[in-house]
C-alpha cells in the first residue's frame, strides 16, 4: 500500500470540506403559459419579478437564471437555454409570482435533500413555484409534485401567481405586507386612505426628492392661503397642510417599496426633510392665521398684541423643531406628543381604525370648516405649547413628528 503524504491528505480534506458546503439555491424563472397579464405590469411602482429577485438575493439566493421565453429584463440575471446544466438547489418560479420574503429566507436556511422536490401552490390551488433540492438542468416546464409543507404562520396566502388581472390585488397586498410597508394589521385609515395614496405616488415617475419637495411645498402653501384673510380660504390652507403632512408620512413606505429598484431609495437628507414637513407646515399656517387675526380692524390694540405674541411664539417653537430635525438631532426635543400615546395614558384610547392618520392636521381642518380662524389658531398654539412639554418635564413617549 502506497504511503500517503501530507500533501495527499490535505487534498482529500479540502475536497471533503468542499463537498460539505451547501450551495445557495438559484432562482430559475420560467414564462407562464397561462398568464393573461403582461409581465411588465407595475404593482406599486415596479413589476413583480424585480421585487422577487431583490427579495431572493437578500434572502441568500446565489444566482438568477432566466429561461427562454421570459420577457422581464434583470441586469443581474443570466439567460440559459432549456436543458442547460444547473446542478444545484433551486427555486423555479413563474415570471409573475410574489413570494413572502420570510419563506425565501427559510428556503436558504433549510435546504432540501438532492432527491426532494416540493411545489408551491397559491391560495387558488394553482402551482406557482417549485423548490428543488437538486435541479440538474433548466426545465421546460414547472416541476409539479407534492405541496410544500409550509412552516407555522406561513401558507398558500404567502404565494401569489398572477395570471389574471384579478390576481393583482392579492399580489399588491402581499407586497405591502412582505415589504412591511404598513403594520401587520393595518387600520381602516391605512387601507382606505394610506394605501391608495401610496399606490398613486408609487406610479409617479422621477426620484423621491420630487415627492419630498412636493410635500413640503404643499404644507408651506398654507401660509399664503391663510395670509389672504378670506374666510373661505381657511379650509384650503388647512387642507394643504393635511396633504403635505400626509404625503410626508408616507415617504417612508415609498422608500421601502423602491428599495433596490431603480436605484432611488432617497437619502438621509430627504428623510430629514420629510420629517421636518410637519413642524414647517405648522409654522406656516400659524403665521398666516396670526397675521389674518391681527389685521382685523375691530380688534383692540392689547388684544392684537396678545394674539401676535402667542402666534409668534408658536411659530418660533415649530421652526426650532424643524431646524433640529434638519440638522439631524436624534432626540425629539420639541416633538409633538403622539396622540395615541397621550390618549392611552389618560385612559381614553383612540379607536384603532384611525391608526396612522395625521390626527392633529385632521382636527385643524375640522376646526377650519366653520370659517372662524380663532378655532384652528387656538389649536395650533395649543399644539406648540404641547411641544414644550418634553423639554420642560422630560420624555413622555414617542413624538409625533
Amino acid at each position: 500500500m502506497a504511503e500517503m503524504t501530507d500533501g495527499d491528505l490535505g487534498d482529500q480534506l479540502e475536497r471533503a470540506s468542499a463537498a460539505d458546503v451547501v450551495r445557495p439555491p438559484a432562482l430559475v424563472v420560467l414564462p407562464d403559459p397561462d398568464a393573461r397579464v403582461r409581465t411588465d405590469t407595475a404593482v406599486l411602482g415596479a413589476p413583480l419579478l424585480p421585487r422577487l429577485a431583490i427579495a431572493a438575493t437578500r434572502a441568500g439566493f446565489g444566482r438568477i437564471i432566466m429561461a427562454p421565453g421570459t420577457t422581464t429584463v434583470l441586469p443581474s440575471a443570466r439567460e440559459l437555454a432549456t436543458f442547460e446544466p444547473i446542478g444545484g438547489p433551486a427555486l423555479v418560479v413563474y415570471e409573475a409570482t410574489v413570494i413572502r420574503r420570510n419563506l425565501l429566507e427559510l428556503m436558504v436556511a433549510h435546504p432540501l435533500e438532492p432527491d426532494e422536490s416540493y411545489t408551491l401552490y397559491d391560495a387558488l390551488g394553482r402551482p406557482a413555484a417549485a423548490f428543488v433540492g437538486l435541479l440538474k438542468q433548466v426545465p421546460s416546464q414547472l416541476p409539479i409534485g407534492e405541496e410544500l409543507p409550509y412552516p407555522e404562520r406561513l401558507g398558500a396566502d404567502d404565494v401569489v401567481r398572477v395570471v389574471y388581472r384579478e390576481d393583482l390585488a392579492r399580489a399588491e397586498a402581499l407586497v405591502v405586507t412582505g415589504d412591511e410597508v404598513f403594520a401587520p394589521a393595518p387600520s381602516w385609515w391605512r387601507r382606505r386612505v394610506g394605501l391608495p395614496t401610496v399606490r398613486a405616488l408609487a406610479a409617479l415617475p422621477g426620484p423621491l426628492a420630487r415627492l419630498e419637495l412636493a410635500a413640503i411645498l404643499a404644507a408651506a402653501s398654507a401660509l399664503p392661503l391663510a395670509l389672504a384673510g378670506k374666510p373661505w380660504m381657511l379650509p384650503l390652507a388647512a387642507f394643504a397642510l393635511l396633504v403635505g403632512v400626509h404625503v410626508s408620512k408616507l415617504l417612508k413606505s415609498l422608500r421601502l417599496l423602491r428599495r433596490g429598484i431603480g436605484g432611488d431609495e432617497g437619502d438621509a437628507a430627504g428623510e430629514r426633510i420629510a420629517r421636518a414637513t410637519r413642524p414647517l407646515g405648522h409654522a406656516a399656517i400659524t403665521a398666516g392665521i396670526t397675521y389674518a387675526l391681527i389685521a382685523k380692524a375691530d380688534r383692540a390694540d392689547i388684544a392684537g398684541l396678545v394674539v401676535l405674541a402667542a402666534g409668534a411664539a408658536a411659530t418660533v417653537i415649530d421652526l426650532v423643531q424643524a431646524r433640529l430635525i434638519l440638522r439631524g438631532h436624534v432626540e425629539p426635543v420639541f416633538a409633538l406628543p403622539d396622540a395615541h400615546a397621550v390618549a392611552g395614558r389618560v385612559g381614553f384610547p383612540l379607536p384603532p381604525w384611525i391608526e396612522g392618520a395625521p390626527l392633529f392636521e385632521l382636527v385643524v381642518l375640522l376646526t377650519a370648516i366653520p370659517l372662524v380662524p380663532e378655532l384652528p389658531w387656538t389649536l395650533l398654539v395649543a399644539g406648540a405649547v404641547a411641544r414644550l412639554w418634553r423639554w420642560y418635564a422630560g420624555p413622555v413617549g414617542a413624538g409625533g413628528d
